[in-house]
């Protein structure tokens, strides 16, 4: 791994991430299967988590250059040259911008799991006691943990310099995400009612783009 300083501020982030987010992520796991509504469905369940899992191993080694590698075959796609035949210096601004968004990502992933309070659970179930949350983030965006973990992803592949990961980030990860965010949705208006459907509204049922920003979803 070159430790150039985007490498390493990638890294300090994320470390700085896991400290903060260690305390949510353990409630969450505790409370994890006790809801009084929960899905076993694997695509709604497992599979956005299995693909995240599968982009982050993509991200690590893309990071330590296994990608090089992989570059230097011959039967290997073009695509997986990566970055590498951009100029230094748009190479270097990519590798920024990405550490920019990973910011935003994990301010937006963490922070929204603050935000659920004792209503996060690490599975897409309504928990007992489970109303509708309008602190934090969650003021400005229906899913901000979810929209966290996209940013996320797509910032980490970014400062990698990596094509692969920023397209599976945005080819499978965010629709796996989006579909579990519709799912817990109904989940939520079939349980709370006309409450949830009236908060939805007031966002303007922005699932993963805050309602300030002009267009998003």
């Amino acid at each position: 791994m070159e430790l150039t300083a985007p490498t390493i501020a990638t890294i300090c982030l994320l470390a700085v991430g896991i400290i903060f987010a260690s305390p949510v992520l353990f409630h969450g796991f505790r409370r994890r299967g006790k809801g009084i509504k929960y899905e076993t469905n694997f695509v709604i369940q497992r599979a956005p988590q299995l693909a995240s899992v599968i982009n982050i191993g993509l991200i690590v080694v893309s990071f330590v250059g296994l990608n090089q590698l992989l570059a230097d075959c011959s039967w290997c796609l073009p695509i997986l040259t990566q970055a590498q035949f951009l100029p230094q210096p748009a190479q270097v601004a990519l590798s920024w911008l990405g550490v920019s968004i990973l910011v935003s990502g994990l301010v937006f992933m963490i922070g929204g799991w603050y935000s659920l309070g004792e209503c996060f659970s690490t599975d897409a179930e309504v928990l007992d006691g489970h109303t509708v949350r309008r602190a934090g983030l969650l003021k400005y965006v229906m899913h901000p943990a979810y929209s966290g973990i996209i940013q996320s992803l797509l910032g980490a592949s970014l400062a990698s310099l990596s094509f692969v990961c920023v397209a599976f980030t945005l080819l499978v990860v965010a629709p796996l995400w989006l579909n579990r965010a519709k799912y817990e949705e109904q989940l939520l208006i079939d349980t709370l009612g006309e409450s949830y459907t009236a908060y939805a509204e007031e966002l303007k049922w922005r699932r993963l783009v805050p309602s300030f920003f002009p267009i998003g979803v």
